[in-house]
């Protein structure tokens, strides 16, 4: 790559940021509501879903745009660096949507983990209702909300917060709760609940028992499925590995890197690339695999 190449791809790549971190900066109006909104095509719903997938639920927004910011920067770097324009995007690719594309695991372990809190709070509940600290099963929701913690938390007290605030309406509250919970188990519970708290019988405690022996089985389930795709996830990571020392080792290698220099070997690169991607995205959906339809609450038959 001669200078002027470089000087010109460093002039580009410092025009893009310049205008990226304008827009960025820009405080844009919210708009004017005139009537009712239009329906996103399907092409802006994908941006969107394709830029939430780069958040992380413990970034600000602020965080976020300057993680993306930074990504650009690196991306246009190795653009100048290399000469290769898919190597920069491929660069911004991997530094926004990498932790998305590998963290199916995290998933997985968040609604086991959803699901644990979920098995602990049915049997709270029994040995409350057994011992005596509670009269009837609204009673004992709410007693438990206060001592509650874990991913269900919230769940659980925004349901007796409804259930004190809707007397004998708890069908709604439940929805609800079946819907923060989202998940085909979330929903057995909450309609074992709706029809105890109708049926107001005897025995309620041994049913929240049965109920948590049932996520408990669920979970052990979830967990051993999890185990044998642990090992599939570890091969992909040690595949990218190599594929990113390959490509660095191209870089370094100018006799090697040559052809990649014209427009048919970016191509080419961009085709590899976009290869490896694709793989990942359905080593991600075979990891998550598919979830079973939900029955209740408000996204029910969604899943």
């Amino acid at each position: 790559m001669t200078p002027v190449e470089m000087a010109a791809a460093a002039a580009g790549g410092c025009l893009s940021l310049a205008a990226t971190l304008f827009v960025a900066g820009v405080r844009v109006r919210p708009p004017v509501s005139r009537g009712p909104a239009v329906p996103a095509s399907s092409w802006v719903r994908g941006l969107r879903r394709a830029w939430a997938a780069t958040a992380n639920p413990t970034h600000t927004k602020a965080q976020r745009r300057w993680r993306a910011l930074g990504w650009w920067a690196a991306a246009t770097a190795v653009w100048a660096l290399t000469g290769w324009p898919v190597a920069g995007l491929a660069t911004l690719a991997a530094g926004l949507w990498l932790p998305w594309l590998l963290g199916s695991g995290r998933v997985v372990h968040e609604r086991i983990a959803t699901l644990e809190a979920l098995e602990t709070w049915c049997r709270r509940m029994a040995d409350t209702l057994a011992g005596g600290g509670a009269i009837g099963l609204a009673q004992a929701i709410v007693t438990s909300a206060a001592r509650i913690d874990g991913p269900v938390s919230s769940a659980v007290r925004t349901l007796a917060r409804r259930l004190q605030l809707d007397q004998g309406h708890p069908a709604p509250a439940l929805r609800e709760f079946a819907d923060t919970i989202d998940d085909r188990t979330g929903d057995a519970v909450a309609a074992a609940l709706l029809l105890a708290l109708h049926q107001q019988s005897t025995g309620v405690a041994q049913i929240l028992r049965q109920l948590a022996d049932g996520v408990a089985r669920d979970i052990r389930a979830r967990r051993d499925i999890e185990a044998a795709r642990a090992e599939s996830r570890q091969s992909i990571r040690m595949l990218l590995v190599i594929q990113v020392g390959l490509l660095v080792l191209l870089a370094l290698t100018p006799a090697f890197a040559a052809p990649y220099s014209t427009p048919v070997g970016q191509v080419v690169m961009a085709m590899l690339l976009a290869g490896t991607v694709a793989l990942l995205v359905w080593m991600r959906r075979l990891s998550l695999g598919r979830r079973a339809p939900r029955f209740l609450g408000g996204t029910a038959g969604t899943s």
